[in-house]
């Protein structure tokens, strides 16, 4: 009886194995979001290579519009730091 229940507690289907295995891959999970990340900043970059060997004009075009959107100084969504900053400073 003890050594089937030793056996569960190391069965793949488990409950605790199951819940171990999950937090095993949320763990890694920040590590994956990074690494996508730089796979994508890569493809672009080779991109822009191929773009600047290819078709200069057009990539040429392509990164003057991503400098503007860069330098813009318009902002979509607040820095919520520079708002509770503003506070404080009123305080």
């Amino acid at each position: 009886m003890e050594n089937e229940e030793a056996n569960e507690e190391f069965d793949s289907g488990s409950t605790e194995a199951l819940a171990e295995e999950y937090e095993m891959k949320r763990r890694n999970r920040a590590d994956d979001i990074i690494a996508a990340q730089a796979v994508i900043c890569i493809l672009i970059a080779l991109l822009f290579i191929a773009g600047s060997i290819f078709r200069p004009e057009l990539t040429g075009e392509v990164f003057a519009q991503l400098k503007s959107l860069a330098a813009d100084s318009s902002e979509v969504i607040s820095n919520p730091i520079d708002i509770i900053l503003g506070y404080i400073d009123k305080l």
